[in-house]
C-alpha cells in the first residue's frame, strides 16, 4: 500500500472512533523530511478543514519563511485531530482547552501510526502536548528541551525530534519570541547541513 493509501485507512478509522467531534486531519506532502506535529485544531483549522490556518497558520508561516521551506513541502499534522473546545460562561462563547492526560494518551497510538507511515528526517513538535505523545514521557517539558535534538524510538525506527514552544505562548508571553526565532534559525542550521 502506498503512504496515502495507509494514511486514507488510518484516518478513516480515527473518524470512526471519534465521530461526533470537529476532526481535522493531517495533510501535506507525505514523502517530507520534516513533519510539523501541533496540539489540536481550533476554530479557524474546524472552518476551513486544515490545520495550521488563522493565527496558527500566521506563525506557521513565519516558521516556514525562516527556514525557506514551503508548506507543499512538509506535512502538518496534530497530536489530537479533533478541537478540545468548551463554553466559557462569561462570553457565552465556545473556546478552546488545553489536553487532558488522558486525550494525549487515547491519540497517541494513531499519531505513532501517522510517523511510521511518513518516515520524517525530522519530527518538529510545537509545545507539550505533541512532545509528551512522541516521546511517551509524560513529565517531559518543553521549556527544558527546546532548541537541540531528541532521538526517539517508535516501534523500532529511530526519529530525530526537534522540541520548539508552541507559537501561541509567545502571544502570551512576548519574551519567549526571541527563544522561538533563535531556535528555529538553529533547526535551520542542522537542516542545512543534513537535508536543505
Amino acid at each position: 500500500m502506498s503512504k496515502t493509501d495507509l494514511l486514507k485507512s488510518l484516518y478513516s478509522e480515527y473518524s470512526s472512533e471519534f465521530e461526533g467531534n470537529e476532526i481535522v486531519l493531517g495533510e501535506g506532502n507525505v514523502d517530507a523530511k520534516i513533519l510539523l506535529i501541533g496540539e489540536a485544531p481550533g476554530k479557524d483549522e474546524v472552518r476551513l478543514s486544515k490545520p495550521f490556518v488563522g493565527a496558527a497558520g500566521k506563525n506557521l508561516n513565519e516558521f516556514l519563511d525562516i527556514l525557506n521551506v514551503k508548506r507543499e513541502d512538509i506535512y502538518i499534522t496534530n497530536s489530537i485531530k479533533y478541537r478540545l473546545s468548551k463554553l466559557n460562561p462569561e462570553s457565552g462563547r465556545v473556546i478552546n482547552r488545553p489536553a487532558t492526560k488522558n486525550e494525549i494518551n487515547i491519540n497517541q497510538r494513531y499519531l505513532l501510526e501517522e510517523i511510521k507511515i511518513i518516515k520524517p528526517l525530522f519530527i518538529v513538535t510545537l509545545g507539550n502536548v505533541p512532545l509528551k505523545a512522541v516521546t511517551g514521557i509524560p513529565e517531559v517539558s518543553v521549556g527544558k528541551v527546546h532548541g537541540s535534538i531528541m532521538k526517539v524510538d517508535i516501534a523500532g525506527s529511530g526519529f530525530d525530534l526537534y522540541p520548539l514552544y508552541h507559537p501561541a505562548s509567545i502571544i502570551y508571553n512576548r519574551s519567549l519570541k526571541e527563544v522561538y526565532i533563535n531556535d528555529i534559525l538553529k533547526l535551520k542550521s542542522i537542516l542545512l547541513d543534513e537535508i536543505l
